[in-house]
Protein backbone atom coordinates (compact mmCIF):
# COMPACT_ATOMS: atom_id res chain seq x y z
CA UNK A 1 0.00 0.00 0.00
CA UNK A 2 2.86 2.35 0.90
CA UNK A 3 4.57 1.53 -2.02
CA UNK A 4 1.88 1.93 -4.40
CA UNK A 5 1.31 5.24 -2.87
CA UNK A 6 4.78 6.16 -3.52
CA UNK A 7 4.85 4.99 -6.87
CA UNK A 8 2.17 7.60 -7.87
CA UNK A 9 3.48 10.35 -5.97
CA UNK A 10 6.48 9.51 -8.46
CA UNK A 11 4.41 9.52 -11.34
CA UNK A 12 2.79 13.02 -10.35
CA UNK A 13 5.82 14.28 -9.99
CA UNK A 14 7.17 13.02 -13.03
CA UNK A 15 4.02 14.38 -15.17
CA UNK A 16 4.26 18.02 -13.20
CA UNK A 17 7.68 18.43 -14.50
CA UNK A 18 7.28 17.52 -17.99
CA UNK A 19 4.35 19.57 -18.05
CA UNK A 20 6.62 22.41 -16.44
CA UNK A 21 9.43 21.64 -19.44
CA UNK A 22 6.76 22.17 -22.27
CA UNK A 23 5.29 25.10 -20.66
CA UNK A 24 9.00 26.31 -20.55
CA UNK A 25 9.49 25.80 -24.17
CA UNK A 26 6.57 27.32 -25.53
CA UNK A 27 7.37 30.28 -23.37
CA UNK A 28 10.95 30.34 -24.75
CA UNK A 29 9.14 29.76 -28.57
CA UNK A 30 6.76 33.07 -27.96
CA UNK A 31 9.56 34.76 -26.26
CA UNK A 32 12.16 34.96 -28.98
CA UNK A 33 8.96 35.55 -31.49
CA UNK A 34 8.22 38.45 -29.59
CA UNK A 35 11.30 39.49 -29.02
CA UNK A 36 12.14 39.39 -33.19
CA UNK A 37 9.74 41.12 -33.98
CA UNK A 38 10.24 43.82 -31.47
CA UNK A 39 13.71 44.10 -33.02
CA UNK A 40 12.58 44.08 -36.94
CA UNK A 41 10.34 47.14 -36.01
CA UNK A 42 13.75 48.66 -34.14
CA UNK A 43 15.57 48.09 -37.29
CA UNK A 44 13.01 49.77 -39.73
CA UNK A 45 12.03 52.40 -37.41
CA UNK A 46 15.72 53.14 -36.66
CA UNK A 47 16.14 53.00 -40.45
CA UNK A 48 13.76 55.86 -40.95
CA UNK A 49 15.24 57.55 -37.92
CA UNK A 50 18.75 57.20 -39.40
CA UNK A 51 17.63 59.13 -42.78
CA UNK A 52 15.61 61.71 -41.38
CA UNK A 53 18.50 62.81 -39.10
CA UNK A 54 21.50 61.27 -40.76
CA UNK A 55 22.62 61.39 -44.59
CA UNK A 56 20.73 63.69 -46.48
CA UNK A 57 20.79 61.20 -49.64
CA UNK A 58 19.39 58.31 -48.37
CA UNK A 59 16.32 56.88 -49.63
CA UNK A 60 13.44 57.15 -47.19
CA UNK A 61 10.57 54.49 -47.11
CA UNK A 62 6.99 56.22 -46.32
CA UNK A 63 5.37 53.18 -46.39
CA UNK A 64 5.17 49.51 -47.51
CA UNK A 65 2.59 46.47 -46.66
CA UNK A 66 5.18 44.58 -45.86
CA UNK A 67 8.89 44.43 -44.96
CA UNK A 68 11.42 41.76 -45.34
CA UNK A 69 15.08 42.40 -44.04
CA UNK A 70 17.98 40.49 -46.24
CA UNK A 71 20.98 40.90 -44.20
CA UNK A 72 24.11 39.91 -46.25
CA UNK A 73 27.80 39.93 -45.77
CA UNK A 74 28.87 43.59 -46.03
CA UNK A 75 25.43 44.70 -47.09
CA UNK A 76 22.21 45.87 -45.74
CA UNK A 77 18.94 44.81 -47.82
CA UNK A 78 15.39 45.61 -48.00
CA UNK A 79 12.60 44.02 -49.90
CA UNK A 80 9.37 46.36 -49.66
CA UNK A 81 5.98 44.62 -50.99
CA UNK A 82 2.66 46.20 -51.21
CA UNK A 83 2.02 50.57 -51.72
CA UNK A 84 5.02 50.87 -51.75
CA UNK A 85 6.60 54.43 -51.23
CA UNK A 86 9.98 56.46 -50.51
CA UNK A 87 11.35 59.55 -50.59
CA UNK A 88 14.76 61.46 -51.01
CA UNK A 89 14.22 64.85 -50.61
CA UNK A 90 11.23 66.46 -52.39
CA UNK A 91 11.31 63.25 -55.26
CA UNK A 92 9.09 61.12 -54.12
CA UNK A 93 9.01 57.22 -55.78
CA UNK A 94 5.71 54.86 -55.94
CA UNK A 95 5.81 50.82 -56.90
CA UNK A 96 4.33 47.35 -56.02
CA UNK A 97 7.67 46.07 -55.05
CA UNK A 98 11.21 47.64 -54.36
CA UNK A 99 14.52 46.17 -53.37
CA UNK A 100 16.49 49.05 -51.48
CA UNK A 101 20.14 48.56 -50.66
CA UNK A 102 21.00 50.59 -47.93
CA UNK A 103 24.38 50.27 -48.09
CA UNK A 104 25.22 51.62 -51.81
CA UNK A 105 21.81 53.11 -51.83
CA UNK A 106 20.60 52.03 -54.46
CA UNK A 107 16.90 50.98 -55.24
CA UNK A 108 15.04 48.88 -57.61
CA UNK A 109 11.91 49.24 -58.76
CA UNK A 110 8.87 47.19 -60.13
CA UNK A 111 5.51 47.61 -61.03
CA UNK A 112 3.50 50.51 -61.77
CA UNK A 113 6.45 52.85 -61.18
CA UNK A 114 5.73 56.69 -60.38
CA UNK A 115 8.64 59.11 -59.74
CA UNK A 116 7.61 62.52 -58.96
CA UNK A 117 10.30 65.31 -58.58
CA UNK A 118 9.21 68.60 -56.89
CA UNK A 119 6.01 67.88 -57.77
CA UNK A 120 6.52 69.38 -61.36
CA UNK A 121 7.40 66.20 -63.52
CA UNK A 122 6.22 62.70 -63.18
CA UNK A 123 7.55 60.04 -64.97
CA UNK A 124 6.09 56.52 -65.08
CA UNK A 125 7.33 52.95 -66.12
CA UNK A 126 7.06 49.35 -65.61
CA UNK A 127 10.35 48.98 -64.20
CA UNK A 128 13.47 51.49 -62.58
CA UNK A 129 16.86 51.50 -60.77
CA UNK A 130 17.51 54.74 -58.75
CA UNK A 131 20.76 55.73 -57.80
CA UNK A 132 20.26 57.55 -54.81
CA UNK A 133 24.10 59.06 -54.39
CA UNK A 134 24.24 59.76 -57.55
CA UNK A 135 20.55 60.96 -57.91
CA UNK A 136 19.78 59.18 -61.38
CA UNK A 137 17.14 57.11 -62.41
CA UNK A 138 17.08 54.41 -65.60
CA UNK A 139 13.10 53.91 -66.14
CA UNK A 140 11.79 50.91 -68.53
CA UNK A 141 9.14 49.85 -70.32
CA UNK A 142 6.07 51.97 -71.33
CA UNK A 143 8.29 55.07 -69.76
CA UNK A 144 6.03 58.63 -69.65
CA UNK A 145 7.03 61.77 -68.49
CA UNK A 146 4.65 64.71 -67.78
CA UNK A 147 5.68 67.81 -67.17
CA UNK A 148 2.70 69.63 -67.37
CA UNK A 149 4.01 71.11 -70.89
CA UNK A 150 5.04 68.20 -72.91
CA UNK A 151 4.65 64.23 -72.45
CA UNK A 152 6.90 62.05 -73.66
CA UNK A 153 6.34 58.62 -74.32
CA UNK A 154 9.49 56.23 -75.25
CA UNK A 155 10.67 52.44 -73.92
CA UNK A 156 13.52 54.07 -72.04
CA UNK A 157 14.58 57.06 -70.17
CA UNK A 158 17.65 58.17 -68.21
CA UNK A 159 16.95 61.03 -65.71
CA UNK A 160 19.56 63.27 -64.02
CA UNK A 161 17.59 64.91 -61.12
CA UNK A 162 20.57 66.66 -60.41
CA UNK A 163 20.57 68.40 -63.99
CA UNK A 164 16.50 67.51 -64.90
CA UNK A 165 17.58 66.20 -67.78
CA UNK A 166 16.04 63.44 -69.45
CA UNK A 167 17.70 61.14 -71.58
CA UNK A 168 16.63 58.71 -74.14
CA UNK A 169 18.06 56.55 -77.44
CA UNK A 170 15.22 53.82 -78.11
CA UNK A 171 12.72 56.41 -80.12
CA UNK A 172 10.79 58.76 -78.39
CA UNK A 173 7.50 60.68 -78.55
CA UNK A 174 6.64 63.98 -77.46
CA UNK A 175 3.15 65.43 -77.39
CA UNK A 176 1.96 69.24 -76.86
CA UNK A 177 -1.43 70.87 -77.33
CA UNK A 178 -0.44 71.59 -81.14
CA UNK A 179 1.86 68.85 -82.34
CA UNK A 180 3.87 66.09 -81.90
CA UNK A 181 7.45 65.05 -82.14
CA UNK A 182 9.50 61.75 -82.43
CA UNK A 183 12.99 61.02 -82.83
CA UNK A 184 15.36 58.03 -82.50
CA UNK A 185 17.27 60.05 -79.77
CA UNK A 186 16.72 62.85 -77.44
CA UNK A 187 17.60 65.22 -74.53
CA UNK A 188 15.18 67.22 -72.12
CA UNK A 189 15.66 69.54 -70.14
CA UNK A 190 12.47 69.73 -67.42
CA UNK A 191 13.78 73.31 -66.48
CA UNK A 192 14.87 75.38 -68.91
CA UNK A 193 12.11 73.21 -71.77
CA UNK A 194 14.47 72.64 -73.97
CA UNK A 195 14.29 69.55 -76.48
CA UNK A 196 17.65 68.30 -78.30
CA UNK A 197 16.60 65.66 -81.02
CA UNK A 198 18.73 63.73 -82.98
CA UNK A 199 18.42 60.98 -85.64
CA UNK A 200 15.31 61.07 -87.86
CA UNK A 201 13.40 63.74 -86.28
CA UNK A 202 9.97 64.10 -87.72
CA UNK A 203 7.34 67.01 -86.24
CA UNK A 204 3.72 67.14 -87.10
CA UNK A 205 0.75 69.33 -86.64
CA UNK A 206 -2.80 70.07 -88.20
CA UNK A 207 -0.71 72.75 -90.48
CA UNK A 208 2.20 70.79 -92.15
CA UNK A 209 5.42 69.15 -90.61
CA UNK A 210 9.06 69.56 -90.29
CA UNK A 211 11.85 67.28 -90.71
CA UNK A 212 15.26 66.59 -89.85
CA UNK A 213 18.20 64.95 -88.67
CA UNK A 214 19.20 67.23 -85.27
CA UNK A 215 16.84 69.50 -84.11
CA UNK A 216 16.50 72.01 -81.08
CA UNK A 217 12.74 72.88 -80.07
CA UNK A 218 11.50 74.75 -76.65
CA UNK A 219 8.39 73.81 -75.18
CA UNK A 220 8.03 76.92 -73.86
CA UNK A 221 8.29 79.16 -76.95
CA UNK A 222 7.44 76.84 -79.54
CA UNK A 223 10.40 77.51 -81.48
CA UNK A 224 12.50 74.82 -83.52
CA UNK A 225 16.01 76.06 -83.69
CA UNK A 226 17.77 74.19 -86.87
CA UNK A 227 21.09 72.57 -86.29
CA UNK A 228 20.57 70.59 -88.95
CA UNK A 229 19.57 70.90 -92.86
CA UNK A 230 15.56 70.70 -92.37
CA UNK A 231 12.63 70.75 -94.14
CA UNK A 232 9.47 72.40 -93.16
CA UNK A 233 6.42 71.47 -94.95
CA UNK A 234 2.85 73.09 -94.56
CA UNK A 235 -0.27 73.53 -96.66
CA UNK A 236 0.85 76.51 -98.74
CA UNK A 237 4.71 76.53 -99.29
CA UNK A 238 7.95 74.20 -98.70
CA UNK A 239 10.96 75.41 -96.68
CA UNK A 240 14.18 74.17 -97.19
CA UNK A 241 16.32 75.69 -94.21
CA UNK A 242 20.24 74.93 -92.96
CA UNK A 243 21.45 75.59 -89.47
CA UNK A 244 21.12 78.53 -87.30
CA UNK A 245 17.70 79.12 -88.73
CA UNK A 246 14.66 79.07 -86.67
CA UNK A 247 10.60 78.31 -86.97
CA UNK A 248 8.51 79.03 -84.52
CA UNK A 249 5.49 76.34 -84.42
CA UNK A 250 2.75 78.48 -83.57
CA UNK A 251 3.20 81.76 -84.77
CA UNK A 252 4.51 79.89 -88.07
CA UNK A 253 7.03 82.91 -88.42
CA UNK A 254 10.14 81.86 -89.75
CA UNK A 255 14.57 83.39 -89.27
CA UNK A 256 16.18 81.31 -91.78
CA UNK A 257 20.11 81.59 -92.21
CA UNK A 258 22.64 79.39 -94.19
CA UNK A 259 21.14 79.75 -97.65
CA UNK A 260 17.78 78.51 -97.34
CA UNK A 261 14.99 78.33 -99.71
CA UNK A 262 10.82 78.69 -99.71
CA UNK A 263 8.67 77.20 -102.50
CA UNK A 264 5.40 78.26 -102.99
CA UNK A 265 2.58 77.60 -105.39
CA UNK A 266 3.59 80.33 -107.43
CA UNK A 267 7.50 81.13 -106.61
CA UNK A 268 10.50 80.18 -105.54
CA UNK A 269 12.79 82.45 -102.92
CA UNK A 270 16.62 81.51 -101.94
CA UNK A 271 18.44 84.10 -100.09
CA UNK A 272 21.39 83.94 -97.35
CA UNK A 273 18.91 85.22 -94.50
CA UNK A 274 15.21 85.20 -94.38
CA UNK A 275 12.21 85.94 -92.08
CA UNK A 276 8.50 84.96 -93.67
CA UNK A 277 5.77 86.18 -90.70
CA UNK A 278 2.44 84.01 -92.08
CA UNK A 279 0.14 86.53 -90.38
CA UNK A 280 1.12 89.16 -92.23
CA UNK A 281 2.28 87.16 -95.36
CA UNK A 282 5.43 89.18 -95.07
CA UNK A 283 8.91 87.85 -96.40
CA UNK A 284 12.23 89.57 -96.05
CA UNK A 285 14.93 88.79 -97.81
CA UNK A 286 18.86 89.39 -97.83
CA UNK A 287 22.08 88.29 -99.62
CA UNK A 288 22.31 86.76 -103.11
CA UNK A 289 18.69 86.63 -103.04
CA UNK A 290 17.26 84.34 -105.98
CA UNK A 291 13.39 84.90 -106.52
CA UNK A 292 11.37 82.46 -109.48
CA UNK A 293 7.92 83.29 -110.63
CA UNK A 294 6.80 80.00 -112.15
CA UNK A 295 3.42 81.21 -114.03
CA UNK A 296 5.76 84.69 -115.37
CA UNK A 297 8.96 82.42 -115.88
CA UNK A 298 10.83 85.45 -114.05
CA UNK A 299 13.68 85.78 -112.12
CA UNK A 300 14.89 88.28 -109.97
CA UNK A 301 17.87 88.57 -108.23
CA UNK A 302 19.58 91.52 -105.74
CA UNK A 303 21.19 91.92 -102.38
CA UNK A 304 18.28 92.38 -100.60
CA UNK A 305 14.38 91.73 -101.11
CA UNK A 306 10.79 92.08 -99.81
CA UNK A 307 7.81 89.75 -100.76
CA UNK A 308 3.92 90.85 -99.16
CA UNK A 309 1.68 88.17 -100.37
CA UNK A 310 -1.07 90.61 -99.63
CA UNK A 311 -0.47 93.08 -101.78
CA UNK A 312 1.59 90.57 -104.53
CA UNK A 313 4.36 92.97 -103.68
CA UNK A 314 8.04 91.96 -104.52
CA UNK A 315 11.12 94.69 -104.10
CA UNK A 316 14.72 93.70 -105.11
CA UNK A 317 17.43 96.24 -103.88
CA UNK A 318 21.51 96.37 -104.51
CA UNK A 319 22.27 94.65 -108.26
CA UNK A 320 18.81 93.92 -108.70
CA UNK A 321 18.50 91.73 -111.84
CA UNK A 322 15.05 90.48 -113.99
CA UNK A 323 15.59 87.76 -116.16
CA UNK A 324 12.17 87.32 -118.15
CA UNK A 325 12.51 83.79 -120.14
CA UNK A 326 10.30 83.50 -123.56
CA UNK A 327 10.44 80.99 -125.64
CA UNK A 328 13.11 81.56 -127.75
CA UNK A 329 14.72 84.48 -126.18
CA UNK A 330 15.53 85.91 -122.99
CA UNK A 331 14.91 89.65 -121.56
CA UNK A 332 17.56 90.96 -119.22
CA UNK A 333 16.52 93.82 -117.05
CA UNK A 334 18.47 96.06 -114.34
CA UNK A 335 18.15 98.63 -112.07
CA UNK A 336 19.01 99.89 -108.50
CA UNK A 337 15.59 98.76 -107.29
CA UNK A 338 12.71 96.06 -108.80
CA UNK A 339 9.60 96.26 -107.86
CA UNK A 340 7.22 93.50 -109.42
CA UNK A 341 3.71 93.95 -108.78
CA UNK A 342 1.05 90.97 -109.26
CA UNK A 343 -2.38 92.15 -107.95
CA UNK A 344 -4.71 88.15 -108.16
CA UNK A 345 -7.94 90.78 -107.25
CA UNK A 346 -7.56 93.18 -110.10
CA UNK A 347 -5.79 90.50 -111.92
CA UNK A 348 -2.76 93.11 -112.67
CA UNK A 349 0.75 92.13 -113.17
CA UNK A 350 3.77 94.80 -113.69
CA UNK A 351 6.79 95.38 -113.34
CA UNK A 352 8.80 98.76 -112.01
CA UNK A 353 12.36 99.69 -112.35
CA UNK A 354 13.64 102.65 -110.66
CA UNK A 355 17.43 104.30 -111.20
CA UNK A 356 19.95 103.98 -113.68
CA UNK A 357 17.66 101.10 -115.77
CA UNK A 358 19.66 99.04 -118.21
CA UNK A 359 17.72 96.49 -120.52
CA UNK A 360 18.72 94.32 -122.96
CA UNK A 361 16.84 91.49 -125.25
CA UNK A 362 17.70 90.41 -128.63
CA UNK A 363 15.78 92.41 -130.77
CA UNK A 364 16.18 95.91 -128.72
CA UNK A 365 17.91 97.13 -125.69
CA UNK A 366 18.13 100.37 -124.18
CA UNK A 367 18.84 102.33 -120.78
CA UNK A 368 16.83 105.17 -118.80
CA UNK A 369 16.13 106.66 -115.80
CA UNK A 370 13.08 104.49 -114.53
CA UNK A 371 10.65 101.97 -116.28
CA UNK A 372 7.61 99.98 -115.91
CA UNK A 373 6.72 96.63 -117.76
CA UNK A 374 2.81 95.74 -118.29
CA UNK A 375 2.70 92.11 -118.66
CA UNK A 376 -0.92 92.29 -119.43
CA UNK A 377 -0.55 94.10 -122.09
CA UNK A 378 3.30 93.41 -122.80
CA UNK A 379 3.80 97.14 -123.18
CA UNK A 380 7.11 98.61 -121.49
CA UNK A 381 7.06 102.20 -121.10
CA UNK A 382 11.05 104.22 -120.39
CA UNK A 383 11.14 107.44 -118.49
CA UNK A 384 13.52 110.59 -118.31
CA UNK A 385 15.22 110.58 -121.16
CA UNK A 386 15.15 107.03 -122.51
CA UNK A 387 17.91 105.80 -125.43
CA UNK A 388 16.60 102.93 -127.01
CA UNK A 389 18.65 100.39 -129.45
CA UNK A 390 16.87 98.33 -132.29
CA UNK A 391 19.51 96.63 -134.67
CA UNK A 392 21.27 99.86 -136.40
CA UNK A 393 18.77 102.08 -135.08
CA UNK A 394 18.81 104.02 -132.12
CA UNK A 395 15.75 106.53 -130.45
CA UNK A 396 15.56 108.60 -127.91
CA UNK A 397 12.85 110.61 -126.36
CA UNK A 398 11.51 112.47 -123.17
CA UNK A 399 9.57 108.77 -122.50
CA UNK A 400 9.10 106.05 -125.07
CA UNK A 401 6.98 103.34 -124.51
CA UNK A 402 7.30 100.14 -126.87
CA UNK A 403 4.73 97.19 -127.52
CA UNK A 404 5.48 93.75 -127.70
CA UNK A 405 4.00 91.48 -129.86
CA UNK A 406 4.95 87.70 -130.00
CA UNK A 407 7.55 88.85 -127.55
CA UNK A 408 9.26 91.08 -129.94
CA UNK A 409 9.38 94.93 -130.26
CA UNK A 410 5.97 95.83 -132.57
CA UNK A 411 5.13 99.85 -131.99
CA UNK A 412 7.22 102.11 -129.94
CA UNK A 413 5.47 105.39 -129.52
CA UNK A 414 7.95 108.53 -128.63
CA UNK A 415 6.86 111.30 -126.55
CA UNK A 416 8.75 115.06 -126.57
CA UNK A 417 12.47 115.67 -128.57
CA UNK A 418 11.74 112.46 -130.18
CA UNK A 419 14.81 111.42 -132.41
CA UNK A 420 15.30 108.33 -134.34
CA UNK A 421 18.52 107.41 -136.17
CA UNK A 422 19.25 104.84 -138.13
CA UNK A 423 22.33 103.63 -140.48
CA UNK A 424 22.99 102.88 -144.37
CA UNK A 425 24.41 100.57 -146.13
CA UNK A 426 27.24 103.13 -146.39
CA UNK A 427 26.93 104.35 -142.50
CA UNK A 428 25.61 107.11 -143.17
CA UNK A 429 23.04 108.51 -140.64
CA UNK A 430 19.68 108.88 -141.19
CA UNK A 431 17.88 111.18 -138.99
CA UNK A 432 14.22 111.88 -138.36
CA UNK A 433 13.07 114.20 -135.39
CA UNK A 434 10.02 115.35 -133.78
CA UNK A 435 7.74 116.31 -130.98
CA UNK A 436 5.54 112.95 -131.41
CA UNK A 437 6.61 110.07 -133.18
CA UNK A 438 5.36 106.82 -133.94
CA UNK A 439 7.91 103.72 -134.89
CA UNK A 440 6.12 100.69 -136.45
CA UNK A 441 8.41 97.09 -136.84
CA UNK A 442 7.97 94.19 -138.76
CA UNK A 443 8.08 90.63 -137.35
CA UNK A 444 12.24 90.69 -137.59
CA UNK A 445 12.39 93.63 -135.54
CA UNK A 446 13.24 96.49 -138.50
CA UNK A 447 11.61 99.85 -139.17
CA UNK A 448 8.68 99.70 -141.49
CA UNK A 449 7.17 102.68 -140.73
CA UNK A 450 7.49 106.03 -139.25
CA UNK A 451 5.08 108.99 -138.54
CA UNK A 452 6.27 112.38 -137.04
CA UNK A 453 3.92 114.86 -135.75
CA UNK A 454 5.05 118.26 -134.67
CA UNK A 455 7.70 120.06 -135.27
CA UNK A 456 9.03 117.40 -138.45
CA UNK A 457 12.70 117.03 -139.46
CA UNK A 458 14.48 114.56 -141.31
CA UNK A 459 17.99 113.97 -142.97
CA UNK A 460 17.60 110.79 -145.58
CA UNK A 461 20.69 109.78 -148.18
CA UNK A 462 19.67 108.93 -151.57
CA UNK A 463 21.22 105.52 -152.90
CA UNK A 464 21.04 104.12 -156.18
CA UNK A 465 20.54 100.93 -157.17
CA UNK A 466 24.22 100.43 -157.47
CA UNK A 467 24.65 101.35 -153.47
CA UNK A 468 25.61 104.16 -154.43
CA UNK A 469 25.16 107.76 -152.47
CA UNK A 470 23.21 110.66 -154.83
CA UNK A 471 22.72 113.20 -152.22
CA UNK A 472 20.97 114.21 -149.15
CA UNK A 473 17.89 115.46 -148.59
CA UNK A 474 17.14 117.67 -145.83
CA UNK A 475 13.36 118.72 -144.53
CA UNK A 476 11.34 120.64 -142.27
CA UNK A 477 7.72 120.16 -142.06
CA UNK A 478 4.61 119.66 -139.42
CA UNK A 479 3.93 116.25 -140.25
CA UNK A 480 5.59 113.38 -142.04
CA UNK A 481 5.02 109.69 -142.82
CA UNK A 482 8.01 107.47 -143.40
CA UNK A 483 7.82 103.96 -145.39
CA UNK A 484 11.24 101.83 -145.16
CA UNK A 485 12.16 98.64 -147.35
CA UNK A 486 15.05 96.61 -146.10
CA UNK A 487 16.07 99.33 -143.85
CA UNK A 488 15.76 101.90 -146.79
CA UNK A 489 13.11 104.28 -147.26
CA UNK A 490 10.77 103.47 -149.48
CA UNK A 491 8.06 106.11 -149.83
CA UNK A 492 7.45 109.56 -147.71
CA UNK A 493 5.52 112.11 -147.72
CA UNK A 494 5.53 115.30 -145.87
CA UNK A 495 2.58 117.54 -144.77
CA UNK A 496 2.28 121.42 -143.23
CA UNK A 497 4.31 123.05 -145.56
CA UNK A 498 7.71 121.31 -146.25
CA UNK A 499 10.72 122.87 -147.02
CA UNK A 500 13.53 121.17 -147.85
CA UNK A 501 16.64 120.72 -150.31
CA UNK A 502 18.35 118.40 -151.80
CA UNK A 503 22.41 118.45 -151.75
CA UNK A 504 24.68 116.03 -153.71
CA UNK A 505 27.62 114.77 -152.22
CA UNK A 506 30.03 117.00 -153.74
CA UNK A 507 28.40 120.04 -152.08
CA UNK A 508 28.09 118.04 -148.71
CA UNK A 509 29.18 119.48 -145.12
CA UNK A 510 29.56 118.23 -142.14
CA UNK A 511 27.36 120.87 -140.44
CA UNK A 512 25.08 119.80 -142.93
CA UNK A 513 24.86 115.95 -142.07
CA UNK A 514 23.25 116.51 -138.68
CA UNK A 515 20.12 117.65 -137.67
CA UNK A 516 20.48 119.58 -133.72
CA UNK A 517 20.89 117.55 -130.69
CA UNK A 518 22.13 114.23 -132.64
CA UNK A 519 24.38 112.43 -130.72
CA UNK A 520 25.26 108.44 -131.85
CA UNK A 521 25.10 107.16 -128.56
CA UNK A 522 26.35 103.46 -129.58
CA UNK A 523 29.19 103.10 -127.01
CA UNK A 524 26.38 103.15 -124.61
CA UNK A 525 24.33 100.69 -125.65
CA UNK A 526 23.68 97.98 -122.93
CA UNK A 527 24.52 94.06 -123.76
CA UNK A 528 24.16 90.94 -121.57
CA UNK A 529 27.47 90.85 -121.00
CA UNK A 530 27.54 94.58 -119.90
CA UNK A 531 24.08 94.05 -117.83
CA UNK A 532 25.47 90.70 -116.11
CA UNK A 533 28.83 91.93 -114.83
CA UNK A 534 27.50 95.09 -113.36
CA UNK A 535 24.65 93.05 -111.08
CA UNK A 536 28.06 90.93 -110.56
CA UNK A 537 28.98 91.63 -106.47
CA UNK A 538 32.70 92.57 -106.84
CA UNK A 539 35.18 90.09 -106.36
CA UNK A 540 37.66 91.65 -102.93
CA UNK A 541 41.10 90.21 -103.08
CA UNK A 542 42.53 90.86 -100.11
CA UNK A 543 46.17 91.68 -100.19
CA UNK A 544 48.59 91.13 -97.38
CA UNK A 545 50.78 94.69 -96.87
CA UNK A 546 54.40 94.18 -97.03
CA UNK A 547 56.14 95.32 -93.62
CA UNK A 548 59.27 97.70 -94.41
CA UNK A 549 61.37 95.00 -92.60
CA UNK A 550 59.60 92.10 -93.96
CA UNK A 551 61.38 89.39 -95.74
CA UNK A 552 60.36 90.20 -98.70
CA UNK A 553 61.86 93.85 -98.65
CA UNK A 554 65.13 92.29 -97.41
CA UNK A 555 65.50 90.03 -99.99
CA UNK A 556 64.68 92.68 -103.02
CA UNK A 557 67.09 94.58 -100.91
CA UNK A 558 69.60 91.69 -100.97
CA UNK A 559 69.35 91.59 -104.54
CA UNK A 560 70.19 95.03 -105.15
CA UNK A 561 73.12 95.04 -103.06
CA UNK A 562 74.98 92.70 -104.78
CA UNK A 563 74.70 94.56 -108.64
CA UNK A 564 77.20 96.72 -109.19
CA UNK A 565 76.00 100.70 -109.57
CA UNK A 566 75.99 101.40 -113.23
CA UNK A 567 73.52 98.03 -113.58
CA UNK A 568 71.09 99.92 -110.76
CA UNK A 569 71.29 102.97 -112.55
CA UNK A 570 70.73 101.40 -116.00
CA UNK A 571 67.45 99.58 -114.92
CA UNK A 572 66.35 102.48 -112.95
CA UNK A 573 66.51 104.61 -115.83
CA UNK A 574 63.50 104.42 -118.38
CA UNK A 575 63.81 103.36 -121.73
CA UNK A 576 63.20 106.38 -124.48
Amino acid sequence: MKYSTKIHQINAIQESTKAFEIDKSISKVLSYIFLSSILLNITFFSAKAQTSTGNPSQVEIIKADSLIGQNQPFMQMKKLIGNVGLRQGTTLLYCNLAILNETTNILEAYGKVKIIQADTVTITGDTAYYFGNERKAIINGHVKLDDRTIILSTSKLDYDLNTSIAYYNTGGKIIDKKSTLTSKEGYYNTVTKLFDFKKDVHVLDKEGSLTADSLRYSTLSKEAFFVAPTLVVNKKDTTYANPGSQYNTVTKISNLKGRSTVKTEDYTMTADTMIYDPPTEIGIAIGNIHFISKKDKAILTGDRGRYSKKTGVTRVFGHALLKNVFENDTLFLTADTLVSLDNKETKTKKLYAYKRVLIYKSDFSGKCDSLSYNVSDSTIYFYQKPVLWNLKNQSEADSINILLKNNKISVMNMKGKSFVISTDTLTNYNQIKGRKMVVRFTNDSKIEKVNVEGNGESIYYAVDEKNTLTGMNRVQCAKMNMNFSKNKISRIAFLGKPEGRFIPPKELKEEDKELDGFRWRVTEMPTKSSILARVSPPIIVLTKAIVKDSIEVKKVDKKNINLPNNKIKKKSLPKL
